[in-house]
C-alpha cells in the first residue's frame, strides 16, 4: 500500500508545528481505498477519513485524491 506523509504545519490543538498530513492508497480488482490522516506527533491530535469507491454514500462533488483537511493533492500512480 503506497504511503505518503508531509508535515504541513501547525497543530489545531497544541499549535505545535508537528501536524504530518498522510496519504495511503489501497487497490485490489475494482477496490480502491484512498484514506488520509492528520495527526500531531507533540500532542497526539488525530483526524482521519477514508473513500471506498464501493461506498455510495461519496458524492460526486468529493476527490479522494485531495486531502479533505488541508487540500493536498496527491497522485497515487507517482507514489
Amino acid at each position: 500500500m503506497p504511503r505518503q506523509r508531509v508535515t504541513v504545519g501547525a497543530c489545531p490543538k497544541c499549535g505545535a508545528d508537528e501536524l504530518v498530513c498522510s496519504y495511503n492508497y489501497f487497490s485490489s480488482d475494482d477496490l480502491t481505498i484512498d484514506s488520509w490522516e492528520h495527526k500531531c506527533a507533540d500532542c497526539g491530535f488525530r483526524e482521519t477519513v477514508a473513500y471506498r469507491s464501493d461506498d455510495d454514500d461519496v458524492g460526486d462533488d468529493v476527490d479522494p485524491r485531495c486531502c479533505p483537511f488541508c487540500q493536498r493533492r496527491v497522485d497515487p500512480e507517482n507514489l
